[in-house]
Protein backbone atom coordinates (compact mmCIF):
# COMPACT_ATOMS: atom_id res chain seq x y z
CA UNK A 1 0.00 0.00 0.00
CA UNK A 2 1.30 3.51 -0.79
CA UNK A 3 1.78 5.72 2.26
CA UNK A 4 0.41 9.23 2.00
CA UNK A 5 0.36 12.11 4.42
CA UNK A 6 -3.00 13.43 5.57
CA UNK A 7 -2.29 16.65 3.66
CA UNK A 8 -1.62 14.73 0.44
CA UNK A 9 -4.83 12.76 0.84
CA UNK A 10 -6.93 15.85 1.59
CA UNK A 11 -5.40 17.49 -1.47
CA UNK A 12 -6.43 14.50 -3.62
CA UNK A 13 -9.92 14.55 -2.14
CA UNK A 14 -10.19 18.26 -2.92
CA UNK A 15 -9.16 17.56 -6.53
CA UNK A 16 -11.72 14.76 -6.75
CA UNK A 17 -14.46 17.07 -5.44
CA UNK A 18 -13.52 19.77 -7.97
CA UNK A 19 -13.70 17.18 -10.75
CA UNK A 20 -17.02 15.85 -9.52
CA UNK A 21 -18.47 19.38 -9.44
CA UNK A 22 -17.54 19.73 -13.12
CA UNK A 23 -18.90 16.29 -13.94
CA UNK A 24 -15.47 15.22 -15.19
CA UNK A 25 -14.16 12.99 -12.44
CA UNK A 26 -14.35 9.22 -12.08
CA UNK A 27 -12.77 7.61 -9.04
CA UNK A 28 -11.51 4.20 -10.13
CA UNK A 29 -11.09 1.15 -7.96
CA UNK A 30 -7.30 1.61 -7.78
CA UNK A 31 -7.72 5.00 -6.16
CA UNK A 32 -9.97 3.47 -3.51
CA UNK A 33 -7.69 0.46 -2.90
CA UNK A 34 -4.66 2.74 -2.52
CA UNK A 35 -6.26 4.67 0.34
CA UNK A 36 -3.94 4.68 3.39
CA UNK A 37 -6.62 3.71 5.88
CA UNK A 38 -10.12 2.29 6.13
CA UNK A 39 -11.51 5.79 6.76
CA UNK A 40 -9.84 7.11 3.62
CA UNK A 41 -11.21 4.19 1.61
CA UNK A 42 -14.70 4.95 2.93
CA UNK A 43 -14.29 8.61 2.00
CA UNK A 44 -13.20 7.74 -1.54
CA UNK A 45 -15.97 5.18 -1.85
CA UNK A 46 -18.48 7.80 -0.71
CA UNK A 47 -17.13 10.27 -3.28
CA UNK A 48 -17.47 7.57 -5.94
CA UNK A 49 -21.12 7.03 -5.01
CA UNK A 50 -21.64 10.80 -4.99
CA UNK A 51 -20.21 11.01 -8.49
CA UNK A 52 -22.53 8.27 -9.76
CA UNK A 53 -25.53 9.92 -8.11
CA UNK A 54 -24.68 13.24 -9.71
CA UNK A 55 -24.33 11.59 -13.12
CA UNK A 56 -27.73 9.95 -12.70
CA UNK A 57 -29.34 13.18 -11.51
CA UNK A 58 -27.80 15.03 -14.45
CA UNK A 59 -29.31 12.49 -16.87
CA UNK A 60 -32.72 12.82 -15.19
CA UNK A 61 -32.45 16.61 -15.38
CA UNK A 62 -31.66 16.42 -19.09
CA UNK A 63 -34.71 14.15 -19.60
CA UNK A 64 -36.90 16.56 -17.64
CA UNK A 65 -35.63 19.51 -19.69
CA UNK A 66 -36.30 17.61 -22.93
CA UNK A 67 -39.82 16.74 -21.74
CA UNK A 68 -40.44 20.39 -20.82
CA UNK A 69 -39.20 21.45 -24.25
CA UNK A 70 -41.58 18.98 -25.90
CA UNK A 71 -44.47 20.28 -23.79
CA UNK A 72 -43.67 23.86 -24.79
CA UNK A 73 -43.39 22.78 -28.42
CA UNK A 74 -46.84 21.16 -28.17
CA UNK A 75 -48.22 24.35 -26.62
CA UNK A 76 -46.85 26.34 -29.57
CA UNK A 77 -48.36 23.84 -32.01
CA UNK A 78 -51.70 24.02 -30.20
CA UNK A 79 -51.68 27.81 -30.53
CA UNK A 80 -50.90 27.44 -34.22
CA UNK A 81 -53.79 24.97 -34.52
CA UNK A 82 -56.10 27.47 -32.83
CA UNK A 83 -54.99 30.09 -35.35
CA UNK A 84 -55.72 27.62 -38.13
CA UNK A 85 -59.17 27.03 -36.67
CA UNK A 86 -59.89 30.74 -36.91
CA UNK A 87 -58.61 30.94 -40.48
CA UNK A 88 -60.53 27.79 -41.50
CA UNK A 89 -63.77 28.99 -39.97
CA UNK A 90 -63.59 32.48 -41.46
CA UNK A 91 -61.03 33.34 -44.15
CA UNK A 92 -61.16 30.06 -46.10
CA UNK A 93 -64.91 29.63 -46.11
CA UNK A 94 -65.82 33.15 -47.20
CA UNK A 95 -64.32 32.96 -50.72
CA UNK A 96 -65.93 29.55 -51.18
CA UNK A 97 -69.33 31.03 -50.31
CA UNK A 98 -68.67 33.80 -52.83
CA UNK A 99 -67.76 31.30 -55.58
CA UNK A 100 -70.82 29.17 -54.85
CA UNK A 101 -73.23 32.12 -54.63
CA UNK A 102 -72.04 33.78 -57.84
CA UNK A 103 -72.11 30.44 -59.66
CA UNK A 104 -75.71 29.92 -58.54
CA UNK A 105 -76.61 33.46 -59.66
CA UNK A 106 -74.98 32.88 -63.05
CA UNK A 107 -76.83 29.60 -63.52
CA UNK A 108 -80.16 31.10 -62.46
CA UNK A 109 -79.96 34.33 -64.48
CA UNK A 110 -77.93 33.27 -67.50
CA UNK A 111 -78.19 29.50 -67.62
CA UNK A 112 -80.74 29.58 -70.41
CA UNK A 113 -78.29 31.63 -72.53
CA UNK A 114 -75.41 29.17 -72.02
CA UNK A 115 -74.86 25.94 -73.88
CA UNK A 116 -74.93 22.57 -72.14
CA UNK A 117 -71.15 22.46 -71.68
CA UNK A 118 -71.08 25.86 -69.91
CA UNK A 119 -73.95 24.80 -67.63
CA UNK A 120 -72.08 21.59 -66.83
CA UNK A 121 -68.96 23.60 -65.94
CA UNK A 122 -71.01 25.74 -63.57
CA UNK A 123 -72.38 22.59 -61.94
CA UNK A 124 -68.81 21.32 -61.48
CA UNK A 125 -67.79 24.62 -59.84
CA UNK A 126 -70.78 24.55 -57.47
CA UNK A 127 -70.23 20.89 -56.53
CA UNK A 128 -66.48 21.29 -56.06
CA UNK A 129 -66.93 24.39 -53.91
CA UNK A 130 -69.42 22.54 -51.72
CA UNK A 131 -67.05 19.57 -51.36
CA UNK A 132 -64.21 21.92 -50.41
CA UNK A 133 -66.42 23.62 -47.83
CA UNK A 134 -67.35 20.25 -46.35
CA UNK A 135 -63.68 19.26 -46.21
CA UNK A 136 -62.82 22.47 -44.37
CA UNK A 137 -65.68 22.00 -41.93
CA UNK A 138 -64.68 18.37 -41.41
CA UNK A 139 -61.06 19.26 -40.76
CA UNK A 140 -62.14 22.03 -38.43
CA UNK A 141 -64.30 19.57 -36.49
CA UNK A 142 -61.43 17.07 -36.38
CA UNK A 143 -59.04 19.64 -34.91
CA UNK A 144 -61.57 20.69 -32.27
CA UNK A 145 -62.25 17.17 -30.97
CA UNK A 146 -61.50 17.02 -27.26
CA UNK A 147 -60.88 20.75 -26.93
CA UNK A 148 -63.97 21.47 -24.85
CA UNK A 149 -64.71 17.97 -23.62
CA UNK A 150 -66.69 17.55 -20.42
CA UNK A 151 -66.17 14.32 -18.49
CA UNK A 152 -69.51 12.91 -17.35
CA UNK A 153 -71.34 9.64 -16.76
CA UNK A 154 -72.69 8.39 -20.07
CA UNK A 155 -75.65 6.03 -20.45
CA UNK A 156 -74.57 4.27 -23.65
CA UNK A 157 -77.97 2.63 -24.10
CA UNK A 158 -79.72 6.01 -24.11
CA UNK A 159 -76.96 7.45 -26.27
CA UNK A 160 -77.61 4.88 -29.01
CA UNK A 161 -81.36 5.55 -28.83
CA UNK A 162 -80.69 9.27 -29.35
CA UNK A 163 -78.40 8.53 -32.31
CA UNK A 164 -81.11 6.34 -33.89
CA UNK A 165 -83.63 9.16 -33.48
CA UNK A 166 -81.23 11.54 -35.25
CA UNK A 167 -80.79 9.05 -38.09
CA UNK A 168 -84.44 7.98 -38.20
CA UNK A 169 -85.09 9.33 -41.72
CA UNK A 170 -82.13 7.44 -43.19
CA UNK A 171 -82.96 4.29 -41.21
CA UNK A 172 -86.57 4.34 -42.43
CA UNK A 173 -85.61 5.10 -46.02
CA UNK A 174 -83.32 2.07 -46.19
CA UNK A 175 -85.51 -0.17 -44.02
CA UNK A 176 -82.53 -0.84 -41.78
CA UNK A 177 -82.74 -3.24 -38.84
CA UNK A 178 -80.69 -2.18 -35.82
CA UNK A 179 -80.35 -4.38 -32.75
CA UNK A 180 -78.58 -3.28 -29.59
CA UNK A 181 -77.48 -5.50 -26.70
CA UNK A 182 -77.38 -4.20 -23.14
CA UNK A 183 -74.79 -1.43 -22.99
CA UNK A 184 -73.06 -0.01 -19.91
CA UNK A 185 -72.94 3.31 -18.14
CA UNK A 186 -69.41 4.69 -18.11
CA UNK A 187 -67.51 7.90 -17.52
CA UNK A 188 -66.45 9.59 -20.74
CA UNK A 189 -67.04 12.50 -23.11
CA UNK A 190 -70.69 12.36 -24.11
CA UNK A 191 -70.69 14.53 -27.24
CA UNK A 192 -67.66 12.76 -28.66
CA UNK A 193 -69.05 9.28 -27.91
CA UNK A 194 -72.30 10.26 -29.60
CA UNK A 195 -70.37 11.35 -32.69
CA UNK A 196 -68.40 8.09 -32.63
CA UNK A 197 -71.52 5.88 -32.70
CA UNK A 198 -73.28 8.16 -35.20
CA UNK A 199 -70.34 7.96 -37.62
CA UNK A 200 -70.16 4.16 -37.43
CA UNK A 201 -73.92 3.65 -37.80
CA UNK A 202 -74.07 6.19 -40.65
CA UNK A 203 -71.27 4.33 -42.44
CA UNK A 204 -73.11 1.03 -42.00
CA UNK A 205 -76.19 2.61 -43.60
CA UNK A 206 -74.20 4.23 -46.39
CA UNK A 207 -72.00 1.28 -47.41
CA UNK A 208 -74.82 -1.25 -47.69
CA UNK A 209 -75.09 -3.83 -50.43
CA UNK A 210 -77.43 -2.93 -53.24
CA UNK A 211 -80.96 -4.26 -52.78
CA UNK A 212 -80.08 -5.59 -49.31
CA UNK A 213 -81.71 -4.49 -46.08
CA UNK A 214 -78.98 -3.10 -43.80
CA UNK A 215 -78.68 -5.13 -40.60
CA UNK A 216 -76.65 -3.51 -37.82
CA UNK A 217 -75.86 -5.10 -34.47
CA UNK A 218 -74.21 -3.25 -31.57
CA UNK A 219 -72.84 -5.06 -28.55
CA UNK A 220 -70.25 -4.69 -25.81
CA UNK A 221 -68.25 -6.67 -23.29
CA UNK A 222 -66.39 -5.48 -20.19
CA UNK A 223 -62.68 -6.14 -19.77
CA UNK A 224 -62.62 -6.25 -15.97
CA UNK A 225 -58.85 -6.57 -15.59
CA UNK A 226 -58.19 -3.39 -17.62
CA UNK A 227 -61.13 -1.22 -16.57
CA UNK A 228 -62.34 -0.80 -20.14
CA UNK A 229 -65.13 -1.90 -22.48
CA UNK A 230 -64.86 -3.38 -25.97
CA UNK A 231 -67.70 -2.24 -28.24
CA UNK A 232 -68.58 -3.57 -31.67
CA UNK A 233 -70.73 -2.13 -34.48
CA UNK A 234 -71.35 -4.95 -36.97
CA UNK A 235 -73.04 -4.67 -40.38
CA UNK A 236 -73.86 -6.79 -43.42
CA UNK A 237 -72.63 -4.20 -45.93
CA UNK A 238 -70.17 -4.24 -48.79
CA UNK A 239 -67.17 -4.99 -46.57
CA UNK A 240 -63.56 -3.80 -46.83
CA UNK A 241 -60.61 -5.52 -48.45
CA UNK A 242 -57.97 -6.56 -45.91
CA UNK A 243 -55.27 -4.39 -47.52
CA UNK A 244 -57.36 -1.31 -46.64
CA UNK A 245 -58.10 -2.20 -42.99
CA UNK A 246 -55.51 0.26 -41.59
CA UNK A 247 -55.78 2.81 -44.37
CA UNK A 248 -59.42 3.67 -43.66
CA UNK A 249 -58.55 5.46 -40.40
CA UNK A 250 -56.17 7.91 -42.12
CA UNK A 251 -57.43 11.45 -42.63
CA UNK A 252 -58.97 12.06 -46.10
CA UNK A 253 -58.53 8.42 -47.18
CA UNK A 254 -61.45 7.28 -49.34
CA UNK A 255 -61.85 3.87 -50.93
CA UNK A 256 -64.69 4.80 -53.28
CA UNK A 257 -65.41 7.45 -55.89
CA UNK A 258 -67.38 10.50 -54.80
CA UNK A 259 -70.07 9.62 -57.35
CA UNK A 260 -70.62 6.24 -55.67
CA UNK A 261 -70.43 7.20 -52.00
CA UNK A 262 -70.39 10.82 -50.91
CA UNK A 263 -68.15 11.85 -48.03
CA UNK A 264 -64.99 13.67 -46.98
CA UNK A 265 -62.84 10.79 -45.74
CA UNK A 266 -62.73 12.28 -42.24
CA UNK A 267 -65.40 10.24 -40.43
CA UNK A 268 -63.27 7.24 -39.41
CA UNK A 269 -60.31 9.49 -38.58
CA UNK A 270 -62.69 11.27 -36.18
CA UNK A 271 -63.66 7.90 -34.71
CA UNK A 272 -60.04 7.00 -34.09
CA UNK A 273 -59.34 10.34 -32.42
CA UNK A 274 -62.41 10.00 -30.17
CA UNK A 275 -61.41 6.47 -29.16
CA UNK A 276 -57.87 7.63 -28.38
CA UNK A 277 -59.35 10.46 -26.31
CA UNK A 278 -60.88 7.68 -24.20
CA UNK A 279 -57.50 5.88 -23.97
CA UNK A 280 -58.66 3.14 -26.33
CA UNK A 281 -57.97 1.78 -29.80
CA UNK A 282 -60.12 0.99 -32.84
CA UNK A 283 -59.82 -1.67 -35.51
CA UNK A 284 -61.91 -3.44 -38.12
CA UNK A 285 -62.53 -7.05 -39.06
CA UNK A 286 -64.11 -7.37 -42.45
CA UNK A 287 -64.53 -9.67 -45.41
CA UNK A 288 -65.07 -7.93 -48.73
CA UNK A 289 -68.66 -8.44 -49.84
CA UNK A 290 -69.83 -9.84 -46.50
CA UNK A 291 -69.85 -6.91 -44.08
CA UNK A 292 -67.67 -5.27 -41.43
CA UNK A 293 -67.27 -5.33 -37.66
CA UNK A 294 -65.77 -2.20 -36.13
CA UNK A 295 -64.32 -2.89 -32.69
CA UNK A 296 -63.11 -0.22 -30.29
CA UNK A 297 -62.12 -0.06 -26.63
CA UNK A 298 -63.28 2.70 -24.30
CA UNK A 299 -61.73 3.17 -20.85
CA UNK A 300 -64.02 4.11 -17.98
CA UNK A 301 -62.41 7.48 -17.17
CA UNK A 302 -63.96 7.93 -13.71
CA UNK A 303 -60.78 6.87 -11.92
CA UNK A 304 -58.29 7.80 -14.63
Amino acid sequence: MINKTETDFLSEVFEYILGISKGECTIDDDAILNGASDNEKRILQGLSYLHEDLKFNKMELVKAMEAEYQIKSLEVKNKQLEQFNYVASHDLQEPLRTITNFSLVLKKNYGKDLDSAANQYLDFIIQSSERMRNLILGLLGFSRLGKESVLTEVNCQQLIQNVQMDLQASIAEKGAIITVDKLPNLWGYKLELRQLFQNLISNALKFRKKDNVPVIHIFCKKNKDRGEYTFCVRDNGIGIEEKHHDKIFILFQKLHHQEDYKGTGIGLANCQKIVELHQGKIWVKSTYGEGSSFFFTISDLKNK
